[in-house]
């Protein structure tokens, strides 16, 4: 009796178990997706005011805008969506927005162009981070009375200053700061000037795909759908974002099934990871690159043969594969994969004997000795190590000086450094938001910094700002690339790509995530 009852207490132990390792799969339901994040960054809910990449992701869940992205393929292009159409005048300088009718709120509040009027203007009147993109096209807090105008319920204007291309304009409108606010339902928040900020801080009053159920800050922010939004009621009906600030427990998280994602895991941890048959390792290109830099003014760098010498000295294939596990993408032109105008070819690799002559051709057959500047940012510390390395081959003595990085941009945006590993963060997915900083020393951003002070490159970074007609704008980046790849003080070393282990019972996260940093689209999640 006694051994028929331990052998059932056995199987039951036994049908436990295996029950408890199935639950672990479906601890979260199908209607749910839970993020395991470091919340820590979350500052506002605002759309007016956010400016963080994960934050603005989670808002522009919240909020619809005129102009939205979408993904074409592997490219990001602005599309419609509070807006039914937009006209552009001939000079190309005033842009005339019909919306669609029947739009709602996600509290059932109708929804139309004195709304989008409203809330632009908001956000020229509060402090945005992001509204200095529409104030680089000629619209200001003093002046957007005159240049946003509201023509009736549907249709409103807008006027820029110059006739830049489509692609700018458009691709600018789709960032936070464009948001449409309900303005009935922020209104009785108001306290003084603060255009209902400090409400909207922990509250949402838009016209998202989701609704801020609740934030309770160091936990958890609740989403759920929005009934009203204009594309349709997403699938995943309700989005729950845990803070959970270490990394080893938001892992432990999703290989328990108790999150769907993690969104701060990388390097060994992801690696590990990417053995666990339940999961997968989801890798998209960021909106950022990582490069070397070289002061044009400064001795030897102030030769453009030189400056070939050291581009063909790095050997970018060990940097991603071995330092960074390949999680970078080869890109050497300045322009990101997935953005209007961007250049497949990647012309440099390491060529030691061709290096070691561009340096003969330019008077230093023997090298010469360089300070390499980075900062403590990993993985920076080994790519600076790796440069040195790859450099001492040709001659090229490079001392390596690691600082902070408040050190290093305060050296560098004063013209002080020689050589510097650095990066560089995008605001709009076209090419002329990297040709101004990597090729036009009149922008007084990188290649000022660096002192490349080149008129072609420049005059063309801003002849092709203006220019209408897509096929000649492509073709005149081409041309600048080109041009940039032969003569310019960069060696990029690679773009950063962005990384999540997710579980396999989560869909869709491949195309959610494509424009990640510029665009997250959580409708396209399904269990």
């Amino acid at each position: 009796m006694n051994r028929r009852f331990t052998k059932f207490f056995a199987i039951l132990c036994l049908g436990l178990l295996l029950f408890s390792f199935g639950f672990a799969k479906t601890n979260v339901p199908n209607d749910t997706v839970v993020i395991a994040a470091d919340t820590g960054i979350f500052i506002t809910m605002d759309p007016g005011m956010v400016y963080e990449v994960l934050p603005g992701k989670i808002v522009d869940a919240l909020y619809a805008k005129i102009v939205e992205l979408e993904a074409h393929g592997d490219t990001l292009v602005p599309v419609p969506r509070l807006a039914e159409k937009w006209e552009i005048s001939e000079d190309a300088m005033t842009y005339t927005f019909t919306m669609r009718k029947g739009l709602k709120f996600a509290n059932g509040d109708p929804l139309n162009a004195n709304d989008a009027v409203w809330s632009i203007k908001r956000s020229m009147k509060l402090t945005s981070s992001s509204k200095w993109l529409i104030e680089s096209v000629g619209i200001t807090e003093d002046n957007v009375d005159q240049t946003v105008k509201l023509i009736d319920d549907y249709t409103f204007t807008m006027k820029f200053d110059k006739p830049y291309a489509s692609n700018i304009i458009l691709g600018i409108l789709t960032n936070q700061f464009a948001s449409v606010v309900n303005r009935k339902q922020v209104e009785p928040h108001m306290s003084g000037d603060d255009l209902g900020q400090k409400w909207l801080d922990d509250n949402s009053a838009g016209a998202g795909a989701y609704v801020l159920q609740k934030w309770e800050r160091n936990n958890q922010i609740v989403l759920v759908a929005n009934p009203y939004y204009v594309e349709g009621q997403p699938k995943i009906r309700r989005i729950v974002v845990r803070d959970v600030p270490e990394a080893a427990n938001q892992r432990l998280m999703v290989e328990k099934g108790d999150a769907d994602v993690a969104w701060n895991v990388t390097g060994t941890m992801l690696k590990e990871m990417a053995a666990n048959k339940e999961l997968r390792i989801v890798r998209v290109p960021g909106h950022g690159n990582e490069y070397l830099a070289m002061n044009a003014s400064w001795g030897p760098l102030k030769d453009p043969k030189v400056r070939l010498a050291v581009k063909y000295s790095i050997n970018y294939d060990e940097i991603i594969d071995i330092l960074l596990d390949g999680n970078a993408l080869k890109v050497q032109g300045f322009v990101s994969k997935g953005y209007f105008g961007y250049v497949a070819d990647n012309p440099f690799y390491q060529d030691i004997p061709k290096a070691k002559k561009l340096l003969a051709e330019a008077g230093y057959p023997n090298g010469f000795e360089v300070e390499l500047m980075t900062s403590t940012a990993n993985p920076r510390p080994a790519q600076a190590e790796k440069i040195q390395a790859d450099l001492a081959k040709v001659g090229i003595k490079a001392n390596i000086v690691i600082v902070q990085a408040s050190q290093m941009y305060t050296k560098y945006r004063e013209r002080g450094q020689q050589m510097v590993i650095a990066g560089w963060g995008n605001d709009y997915p076209d090419a002329d938001n990297l040709a101004h900083a990597h090729a036009n020393y009149k922008a007084n951003q990188l290649a000022w910094r660096n002192a490349w002070e080149d008129e072609f490159a420049a005059n063309l970074t801003i002849e092709a700002q203006f220019e209408k007609d897509p096929v000649r704008r492509e073709l005149m980046y081409k041309i600048l690339t080109d041009y940039w790849f032969l003569n310019g003080p960069f060696a990029m070393l690679y773009q950063t790509v962005e990384t999540w282990p997710v579980r396999n019972e989560l869909k869709g996260f491949e195309q959610a995530a494509i424009g990640y940093g510029m665009l997250f689209d959580f409708t396209k999640l399904y269990k």
